[in-house]
This record gives C-alpha cells, structure tokens and sequence, in this order.
C-alpha cells in the first residue's frame, strides 16, 4: 500500500491562526508552474489546422489507428482495353491503452480548521494545475522519446505500428519499397540548428512518401520549428530575420511566414524520463503530423472525509495517453554531432 502523506498544522508552520505573526502576502508555487494545456497547444492562436497536439476522445480502453493507402496513379488505356486494375493497401496499426493518472492531498481536521490562508492553500487548485502539467510533459515526452527504441517508451506513450522510434533512419514501407528517414542519416551525423540544416530538414519533409511510394502534401508552408529555451533566440533570428542570419549576402528569408518557433520547457526537461539534449530540434508539419492526445477520460475529483479524525483527503484523476499514429510530417535531428542508427 502506498504511503499517504498527511498535511498537519506544523506542515505550514506559522500559517495558522494566532502564532502572533503576519504574514503580508503567501506566494504559492504552484500559479506560476508551467503548463501550456494541450488544448491550447497550436502554431496560430485559434487555427486548428496548426495544431501541434491532434486532441482526440474515447470511450474505450483499447484505441486504434489504421491506415490505408489510395491507389497508384491511373494509365494510360488504349480504346477497347480492359480498365487497368488495382487495390489498395492496409498500413501500418497503432494500439494505445490510456493510462490512469492519479494524486491526492491529506489534510487534517486542525490543519484545514486553523489556517488563514485559505486560498493560497487550495488542494483543488493545486492538484488541478499539477495534471495539466503532466498531460503536457507526457505529450512532449514523444519528441524527448523521439530518438528512443518503441520497446524502451514508458506506459504514457505509444509508437507508431511500423515499430520504429518517432525519428528514424529506416521506416519502412507497405509497398515493400526503400524505406526512408526523418532525421539525419548516421554518415551525417545529427546536425545541430543552422540555415543550411534547416532547409535540410525542409527539403526531408517535402520528399516524404506515402506507402506506396508516392509524393505527399508535406513540408509547403505553416511549418513548426520546436525547439528547447536554449536555441530559441538562436531559431527566431533565422525564421524572423529580413535577410537569411549568419550570410553576408541579402539573400532573402524564405522561412519568414511559412515557419512558426515554438519553444517549449518540457523539451530536454531534466525531470522527464528521456535523455534528450538541448541542442535538438524538431521541423513539424502540423497539418501532416499525427502527433495525437488520447483523452479517455477528463479530468476528475472527489473528497473524502475521514469519519474517525474528519481529515479530509482531495483526490484528482484523468485517464489519457499520447501516440504518433505516423511518423510523416516530422523531421528531428539531436543537435549534438552524435550517430544515430535506429
């Protein structure tokens, strides 16, 4: 059984009535902690076609994508021949199990009693802020996992069916045809952020294929460049800039409105599960990408009251997990020089 930790009056020391002290102001952590609210997690406020996280509902405990492909391209049919034929092929499929996330505050009778702080001491509130951070460090926990083995992922996230990492250097095809790759192949090593390994990645994202082997609508515009607080400065001079950054020509920025930056804490967070390095770097398509949010069920509370000692015990509770359910419109790369073969 689980420890369950008990807030008493000595939990906040002189935050209580009559200890013969003021205190002129409580500044509680937790209103400050960083959350972007999946929900919210878009290129352009409001545009649903640019967001990063594809939020999807259910009501079952077993979740799955499939693909298919269309056909090949018609031919050419000399008069009184028969139609040419063909069938389409079954992708790859991806099954995810939402996972059940929990947390609870214990208060004592005297504890919830004497205090004055009342507001600054919400458990509700506090607890509420606390899962929407973990949906939004378990989401981008799929870029910090993206260079990660499927059989390493933690519960929280599931691969796509071709059982490769999200940034591989061989995804295979349905077709039987070559497999391709979405980050820098091991010879080049993972490329750190510049102008020409930007376009680079643009370049990957444009030549990205369908199952069949047939060019997709990746990589044209509203792209996301994802990056970690360290290379924000760094991806906003080269995407905002008038003239390209670093050149001492005038050639002009082409990725000055067709590329949003989007920084974000959670990438290369020391307190997540991956080893993801600060120097990496993601290109999104999100209109492309199947970046994908599984909320089973929203989020929850309830209280229960000890009837022996009237402690009161909050409780808060979600069921919900990530997946890719592909891995086009993604390009990676881990920024550190480092080879890479997965």
């Amino acid at each position: 059984m689980a420890t369950v930790n008990v807030e008493s009056r000595s939990s906040y020391g002189e935050l209580v009535k009559g200890v013969g002290v003021q205190f002129m102001d409580v500044y509680n952590q937790s209103m400050n902690s960083y959350s972007l609210a999946v929900d919210n997690l878009v290129g352009e406020e409001g545009n649903k076609m640019t967001r990063l996280a594809k939020v999807e509902t259910t009501d079952q405990a077993l979740v799955h994508f499939l693909q298919k492909t269309g056909t090949t391209y018609p031919v050419i049919t000399p008069e009184g021949d028969a139609f040419a034929s063909d069938s389409r092929l079954l992708g790859y499929k991806t099954s995810i199990t939402p996972q059940k996330f929990t947390q609870s505050v214990s208060v004592t009778y005297e504890a919830l009693q004497d205090r004055d702080y009342k507001n600054q001491l919400n458990e509700f509130g506090d607890l509420t802020i606390a899962m929407n951070e973990v949906q939004d460090k378990t989401f981008f926990d799929m870029f910090n996992y993206a260079f990660t083995a499927q059989s390493s992922l933690p519960l929280s996230i599931t691969g796509y069916g071709d059982g490769k990492p999200l940034c591989s250097i061989g995804h295979p095809r349905k077709d039987g045809g070559t497999a391709q790759l979405n980050t820098f192949a091991t010879a080049t090593t993972q490329l750190n952020l510049t102008d020409t390994n930007l376009e680079l990645a643009r370049n990957n994202l444009l030549r990205q294929l369908d199952d069949r082997g047939k060019p997709t609508r990746v990589g044209s515009t509203k792209l996301i460049l994802l990056v970690p607080p360290e290379l924000e400065k760094q991806a906003v001079i080269m995407t905002k800039s008038e003239k390209r950054s670093g050149t001492t020509n005038n050639d002009t920025n082409i990725y000055d409105g067709i590329m949003t930056v989007v920084v974000t804490k959670w990438l290369g967070y020391s307190g997540n599960g991956g080893s993801f390095p600060t120097t990496g770097w993601f290109v999104i398509d999100p209109r492309a990408s199947r970046l994908t949010f599984i909320r089973r069920e929203g989020l929850g509370t309830h209280m229960y009251k000890d009837p022996n000692n009237l402690s009161q015990t909050f409780y808060i509770r979600s069921r919900f997990g990530v997946c890719w359910t592909d891995w086009r419109g993604v390009f990676g790369s881990l920024g550190d020089v480092s080879a890479y073969a997965l």
